[in-house]
């Protein structure tokens, strides 16, 4: 059988949080044995997913503390920075006392700075990174997207920095301390729209579901589709849509101006037809057509089933591997486990790091 890639690294989950339970998640499916400390603060659903793969162990007393964190390779830390005291120390506190570990701390406006110490909400995190002044429609409220984008946006980025920073760890020798924030990470995704107002002062509106008529989200018979062209796509949207191809359609500026009939056209092509009947159309015409699956359909999506996208076990069919390619482990549900059994094994790797 293939090793993971993260076979043999110990990591220590401390916090617990929806941030700190993906990134170490991540670490779990990649081999990783994690030791999830107290309780995590999840919901049900929210603990069934992110704590599948790991051991949860009560609070441990600070020799037994010791010996894990002496042991571990990485300590995941979802904890505000005003959280750490002298039983469980903060993450500077953990870098100066454990410099063979990373440490990734997570938290809403990162370490530094005059709100390193407040918290945050899910939605606070996506409107404080700018996100929320671009979804909604222009003359309505902003809005947030579903689920918990902004926490889960700082668990992916925390474990990429982790696996990067573990990589340096194994060849240097040395851990090092990674700061996480959420705000930042939020701002991360505002793509041109925060270049346009750095370079040209240009302020990037919300504009709902359809940007731009060649680039949205629109009704169809059975639910809801999407077409993304770029410029040198729109000949071939043209062909699709059976619109002869005039220059206020081939000329960007003149099919700004023209907007309105342009998506007049594809709304009535789309309400017309199913979401497969649209998707289907995409690769023979060469047009970036996608349908918006609804979590029923994605579950028995058949591309997602191809490339192992889910792990089924006990509690069900749920999200597993995030891309292919590298091993991933098929994850079982959270155990829980006392600090000695951890120790038995994690103890001895402490007595010779000691020594």
């Amino acid at each position: 059988m293939e090793s993971s890639p993260l076979e043999g690294i110990r990591v220590v989950e401390l916090g617990g949080g929806i941030p700190a339970g993906y990134c170490s998640h991540l670490l779990a499916g990649y081999g990783a044995d994690v030791v999830q400390i107290g309780d995590p603060g999840l919901t049900e659903d929210e603990d069934r997913y992110l704590s599948r793969g790991k051991r949860r162990v009560p609070m441990p007393d600070a020799d037994d503390l010791h010996a894990l964190l002496t042991a571990a390779h990485v300590v995941v830390d979802g904890r505000a920075p005003a959280d750490g005291d002298a039983g469980m120390p903060g993450a500077r506190q953990l870098r100066e006392r454990y410099p063979h570990l990373v440490i990734t701390s997570l938290t809403p406006f990162g370490l530094d700075g005059p709100h390193a110490e407040h918290r945050a909400t899910n939605i606070v995190s996506f409107a404080s990174g700018g996100i929320m002044a671009l979804t909604g429609e222009r003359d309505r409220p902003p809005l947030q997207t579903g689920g918990e984008q902004a926490f889960m946006l700082g668990g992916l980025h925390g474990f990429a920095a982790t696996a990067t920073a573990l990589l340096g760890a194994l060849i240097q020798g040395e851990g090092d301390l990674i700061d996480i924030s959420f705000q930042e990470c939020a701002a991360s995704m505002l793509e041109y729209c925060a270049a346009a107002w750095e370079y040209e002062s240009l302020f990037v509106e919300r504009s709902g579901n359809t940007p731009r008529p060649e680039w949205g989200v629109y009704r169809v018979a059975d639910g809801w589709a999407g077409v993304c062209c770029l410029g040198r796509q729109i000949p071939a949207l043209l062909d699709v849509l059976g619109v002869e191809q005039e220059p206020r359609w081939l000329d960007p500026v003149q099919r700004t101006e023209h907007a309105d009939e342009l998506s007049a056209h594809i709304l009535v092509f789309m309400a017309e037809r199913t979401k497969d009947e649209i998707v289907a159309l995409g690769p023979p015409n060469k047009v970036p057509f996608g349908a918006v699956r609804t979590p029923a359909e994605l579950v028995n999506h058949s591309p997602l089933l191809e490339r192992g996208f889910f792990d089924d076990g006990p509690d069900g069919r749920l999200p597993g591997r995030p891309f292919p390619g590298l091993t991933w482990v098929r994850l079982q549900p959270v155990v829980q486990a006392g600090i000695d059994e951890v120790l038995s094994t994690w103890g001895r790797v402490a007595e010779e790091v000691a020594s």
